[in-house]
Parts: structure tokens; C-alpha cells; sequence
């Protein structure tokens, strides 16, 4: 699933759980969300298209996802770079996701 590293630009998507918070990323096959993760550092995963949001939604209730989640529960909205940038200013600690490759 590709992703738009430049974080700090106007536009994009996240996807937001109704009771988890915003989707943060996943690592060892976990996904992980704010504020639920305790992990502010890692920022906001933004997609750069809306079928890439929808992407990751298929295969989160899908039978391949380890424990699917209910498709009512998840949304995908515009990215809040507010958000973003909250978290960056109290949580300063640098993401894997945003060093420049």
C-alpha cells in the first residue's frame, strides 16, 4: 500500500475507526490507532487517494485480515494536517514513516 510521505502538504485521506481513532499504520501484522495505540508519535497515515483508503477498509473486514473489524466502524475522511501537526508539536519524537528515503 503506497503512501504520501510528504505529510506536511495540503490533501490526502485517513481512516478513522469509530471507537479506536484514527489508523496510525500497522507493524507485525497489528494495526495500530490514535489515540487508542498510546503512540501519538507516529502521526497520522495519510493515503494519497481514496481508493487507497478504501483498499486498506476491504481488507481490514475481509476474512485474510487475523480479526476483521466491522465495516460500519471504520470511515474514510480528508487528512487533518491540524491533527498532524498537534501530535508532531507534543509528541516531537521522529516516525519511521516520515524520515526522507
Amino acid at each position: 500500500m503506497s503512501r504520501d510521505h510528504t505529510t506536511r502538504s495540503p490533501g490526502g485521506f485517513q481512516v478513522r475507526h469509530r471507537s479506536l481513532g484514527l489508523y496510525q499504520g500497522s507493524a507485525i501484522e497489528l494495526a495500530f490507532w490514535y489515540p487508542s495505540s498510546g503512540m501519538p508519535e507516529y502521526g497520522l497515515y495519510r493515503f494519497a487517494t481514496e481508493t487507497q483508503a478504501q483498499s486498506l477498509i476491504d481488507f481490514l473486514v475481509s476474512a485474510a485480515c487475523a480479526e476483521p473489524l466491522s465495516r460500519e466502524d471504520l470511515q474514510i475522511e480528508p487528512f487533518d494536517l491540524a491533527e498532524h501537526e498537534r501530535l508532531v508539536a507534543e509528541y516531537p519524537l521522529p516516525s519511521a514513516w516520515e524520515q526522507p528515503l
